[in-house]
Parts: structure tokens; sequence; C-alpha cells
């Protein structure tokens, strides 16, 4: 099989002919009440709890400059000796394939030593790792000639578990803000080689310029999965979407558990589903690593990290809130992380200073005289 970079010649694209493809046979068509459920064993699962599986795609936004790259071959790098990376846990060992355009030798050599060193990882360790990630350069081809030319003759060669394609635009060859290009990116050149080499992909993609120098602010929940610069079907596409997010530090990140977040398997204190982490660079700043950070070491809303229990408390007028409004006072007014406030109000609650209402659901305060 040639090689990449050796005399070939060149393929040729049907569409760009004006040319129909082949037609291909329809997909197998089964009775729903035939379909089994997923058991714990489940040879397509990638990332539990079927948070990724083979043949779909896990996309990462971020904005430019903060270290995606480093981020995800941390993820890999960990994920091949099967063990979790920032709480995503592996079904077992994966080996990954990174194509990517962003950074040379001697950067990937950094960032693998540095990520090595941060994770204090055996010798051992260390070896099985990186033997089982391969690494590509790739900073000339797009689209189609992408697909054809790099990324099947190397999945065909080196038959990963993760795909890692780092970033997306660089690959895209076209509009990233059109449904068309996006879709016939993702779906029509990428999902076809997932599914011949039973695959997962990682793509890692730019968010969008933040306006006025600031992210934008009032986004909830889901939205967190259109962070990604241009068309929604980036989003739409993937099976899940991380997102990770400044939050005015140069060093402390927000990663959000945009899409299908509640299969990773986060906790918050009080033992409720969490769709946020917080990360950040190694404190030495001459070392690339990432590191989870608690989230006490975040301040919020410019407050100073210590705080009153006791303003806490003050919050709640004599009708009580409900626990999301005292949450959110709570982070507000006393400049608390999540896990804090959870934490002292679970203190309030064994120690009989605050009940819950069974019927409004409202906590409220029990002042004695």
């Amino acid at each position: 099989m040639p090689g990449i970079g050796d005399d070939v010649p060149e393929p040729a694209d049907p569409a760009a002919n004006g040319e129909a493809p082949p037609p291909r046979p329809p997909p197998v068509a089964r009775p729903l009440s035939t379909l089994l459920r997923p058991t714990r064993n489940d040879t397509q699962e990638l990332l539990r709890n079927r948070y990724l599986c083979r043949g779909a795609g896990l996309l990462l936004c971020g904005p430019t400059g903060i270290g995606k790259s480093s981020l995800t071959l941390q993820c890999a790098i960990l994920w091949a000796i099967g063990k979790p990376a920032f709480g995503m846990v592996p079904t077992g060992p994966l080996r990954s394939l990174i194509i990517q355009a962003e950074n040379d030798d001697g950067d990937l050599a950094e960032m693998r030593d540095g990520i090595i060193a941060g994770l204090n990882l055996s010798p051992e360790d260390a070896k099985r790792a990186t033997d089982s990630i391969i690494v590509v350069r790739e900073d000339t081809r797009t689209g189609y000639k992408f697909f054809c030319e790099v990324v099947r003759p190397l999945l065909a060669e080196h038959k990963p578990d993760l795909l890692f394609i780092d970033p997306a635009l660089a690959y895209l060859g076209g509009e990233a803000n059109t449904q068309r290009d996006v879709g016939g990116f993702l779906r029509n050149l990428l999902n076809p080689f997932l599914h011949e080499f039973n695959c997962g992909a990682l793509v890692i993609h730019h968010t969008n310029k933040p306006p006025k120098g600031k992210e934008k602010p009032d986004w909830q929940a889901g939205d967190f999965a259109y962070l990604g610069a241009g068309s929604a079907e980036w989003a739409n596409w993937a099976r899940a979407v991380l997102a990770v997010r400044s939050i005015g530090s140069h060093s402390i990140f927000q990663l959000q558990a945009a899409k299908r977040g509640g299969r990773i398997g986060w906790k918050e204190a009080d033992g409720q589903t969490a769709y946020v982490r917080y990360v950040a660079h190694a404190k030495d700043s001459g070392t690339i690593y990432w590191r989870e950070v608690n989230p006490d070491e975040v301040e919020t809303g410019g407050r100073p990290k210590s705080y009153d229990r006791e303003e806490i408390f003050n919050l709640l007028p004599d009708e009580g809130l409900l626990p999301v409004e005292w949450e959110k006072a709570a982070m507000s007014e006393c400049g608390v992380s999540r896990a804090t406030f959870h934490r002292e109000r679970l203190a309030f609650v064994k120690a009989g200073r605050v009940l819950k209402e069974r019927t409004s659901r409202n906590y409220k305060p029990v002042r004695k005289g």
C-alpha cells in the first residue's frame, strides 16, 4: 500500500465532477421489538456510560490558544492505560490516532513529557501509553483529499479505537457556518470511516470570537453544546459535546459537559449529577500539563475565597427558597462554589438549622429565640 506522501495518482471526487456516486444498499431495517439493551460488556462502548461509542463522535470546543491539544493528548495518554481522564472513564486501554495541524514534533514532545511528569506515571505506564498513541502532522490537505489520502490509509494501518482530528477547521475545506459544508465533512466523509473501521472520533473545534471580550454570560445547560464556531451542525452531529470555557482567568477554565453530560457520571457534593468541572494549567508555568481544580480555588463574583457560613444561612427568608434559588444566591452573594454551598447546606440540615418543606420543596430557616 502506498505510504503518505508517496507519488500516487490523485483520487477523483465524484461529486466534484458532477458525477453521481454509485448507489449503496439501504441500511438494515429491524422491528423495534428486536433491539437489545446494551450490557456492561458492550463492545461498542468506549467511554462510560455510553458517553462515547464506536461509530460516533465527541466534539471538544474551546477558545484558541488555551491548550486544547495538550488537554486532549492528556486524555489520550490516560485512556491508553485504561485510566479516567477528568472523570471520563474508558472501558479499557484505548489506542489513539491523532491527526493534527498545529504542533511540530518539538511541541508534541514537550506536551508528552510535561503530561507524563504531571501525572507521575511510572516508566512502564508511560511507555505503554505513548506506544499506543500514533501522532501525525498534516497541514496541506482538506475535505475529500484529507479523508481519502490521509485518514483512510492511516486508519487501515493503525486500527485505533479513537481518531483525533485537531482542529476541525484545518481540514474542513469549506465554510464552517454552512450546514452543507459541515454536514458533508462530518456525515458524508467522517462517519463512513468511523463505521468502516469501527472506531470513535474526538474532533477539536474552536469557539467563536467572544463578543465584547467576554464569552456569552447568560448561556444555560445545553446551550453550551453550540459554543463551536459556525453551523449548529457541529453540535447536532456529535454524540457528545465538551466545552472548555473561559472564566476570566489565564490558567483556570470551566469544562462543561454540554451534551449527554449526564452519562459521564460527574457528581456534586450532594450526590446530584454534575455537568461542570474546573481544570487548570500546571502551577509551574514551564510544564505543559492540566490539573483538576477544587471549586474552592475558583473565585466567584470577585469575592475573596474566604466566606462566612452565617451569610449563607442568612440568605434564607422566613418563607424559604427553593434549593436552586438558595444556591444561586450563595454563589453570587457569598462568592462560594456550588460544591461549598451544598456542603454547608447539608451541615445546616444536619444541625437542624434548616428544614425542607414537603409541599413547596423550599428550604426554610429554623430561627430559635
